[in-house]
């Protein structure tokens, strides 16, 4: 290996670290996001070709490091209370899925509220996302039809949603419906807390559906889940990449030092 390839080795490792720290900033940046998920970095080796040492003994040439991909952590976050009804959790696997009159959306950000639609006597109360997205139930949009009428609102475990009137007698609205994959770090990552399905994800299953039915965790109302980014091991990742780049720098500088040798040698 000639001293120009340690300058390229020194390249994309510095390369690999930046896009560790990134991944990094971007889950410190969502330590306080409603559902977010963080992400891990994965490094792989780069070969270049044969070492030639005269002999039948072989060994690979090393070109430095890739960043083979991005993996999401989905495990739990913490579920925090809160005084409104229409925030929810899941407690366990699933994904909340909410529709922006397209395209489903899937989501473990649960910050609803009921959204309107019309204006007077044509007006349409639907369960909505932050965006205005309607959450989908197990019959399709969940209407909340003259909401005033009711004394208030509960959801069940099983996502329920359940409105009693001023006697105490409750009427089921609807059912929130819950989306699963075999594979979730196939989703892709839209923004707004917002995965939809991707080539890799799989096809979705339901809550549904009697035989997925014991995957799904239960509803939680007046409960949102926080971030489960990790600020404590975030910054030991944060030192550890930054050790690594300037550990990359200083190859780069020691190879560009010994280049200038050869150089003067000549001169």
């Amino acid at each position: 290996m000639g001293i120009s390839s340690s300058l390229y080795n020194g390249l994309t490792g510095m390369n690999s670290y930046s896009t560790g720290i990134s991944v990094v900033s971007d889950n410190v940046a969502n330590a306080n996001t409603t559902g977010f998920k963080a992400n891990d970095i994965r490094f792989g080796d780069l070969i270049l070709g044969e070492y030639s040492f005269g002999t039948n003994d072989k060994e690979s040439e090393g070109a430095g490091s890739s960043v083979l991909g991005i993996v999401t952590d989905f495990s739990q976050g913490t579920l925090l209370d809160t005084s409104n009804w229409s925030d929810l959790a899941i407690s366990g696997k699933g994904f909340f899925i909410v529709n922006d009159g397209s395209q489903d959306f899937y989501t473990r950000d649960g910050t609803f509220h009921i959204g309107i639609e019309g204006t007077g006597e044509e007006a349409q109360y639907f369960l909505v996302n932050q965006q205005g997205y309607k959450v989908q139930g197990i019959d399709g949009d969940i209407e909340i039809a003259n909401p005033d009428t009711y004394a208030k609102f509960y959801v069940n475990m099983k996502g329920e949603i359940i409105a009693v009137n001023g006697e105490g007698e409750e009427e089921t609205l609807g059912q929130i419906k819950l989306a699963g994959f075999t594979n979730e770090n196939g989703l892709v990552r839209n923004g707004g807390n917002l995965y939809s399905k991707g080539p890799e994800s799989g096809e979705p299953f339901y809550s549904d559906n009697e035989e997925k039915a014991a995957y799904f965790g239960k509803i939680i109302d007046s409960c949102v889940e926080s971030s489960n980014v990790d600020l404590a091991a975030e910054m030991v990742n944060l030192i550890v990449y930054q050790a690594g780049y300037n550990a990359n720098s200083k190859t780069i500088t020691t190879s560009s030092e010994l280049i200038n040798t050869s150089i003067n040698m000549i001169r």
